[in-house]
């Protein structure tokens, strides 16, 4: 099957919509107050260690001093810490306390169980569809980010 440009561009548009939008039900849903920001933030701690405030504004792509407010207001609430970067001195990181982790646990399972009661409501057949669209997905965030940063 080809497929023409403009049909590649309504795939896109109707993707970048959909997941804007199943992001911010699923931030209201589970998010608690918290920004979707700051979500995504604790979550990239979770998974890739302590990294340096500017490391995450560029990640989250927003300018550092925008970041900086987001960690400080973080570290007041007990959900990261900073440390020295071992590498350099002038320099700190910011890691994921105890307290941190346990948060983002309870948000993913908060975020997980309403989008499986959602997919729940559809028929078989569309539940299979998403099961496979799910990896491919996936690939795509991973290739859009390999240019975004290359």
């Amino acid at each position: 099957m080809s497929t023409t440009p403009s049909a590649v561009t309504e795939t896109a548009a109707g993707i970048a919509v959909a997941s804007g939008t199943l992001s911010r039900l699923l931030g209201h849903a589970a998010g608690q107050g918290r920004s979707v920001t700051a979500w995504r933030v604790l979550s990239g701690l979770d998974r890739d260690g302590a990294q340096r405030v500017g490391d995450l504004a560029l990640q989250q792509r927003v300018a550092q001093p925008t970041m900086t407010g987001l960690v400080i207001r973080l570290e007041q609430d007990g959900l990261v810490a900073r440390r020295p970067d071992p590498h350099d001195g002038r320099a700190s990181l910011v890691e994921l306390t105890g307290q941190g982790r346990n948060e983002v646990e309870a948000y993913r399972l908060r975020a997980y169980t309403a989008l499986a009661g959602g997919i729940q409501t559809l028929p078989e057949a569309d539940q299979q569809i998403l099961g496979t669209a799910a990896p491919l997905l996936q690939k795509l965030c991973d290739e859009l980010a390999a240019q975004l940063d290359g």
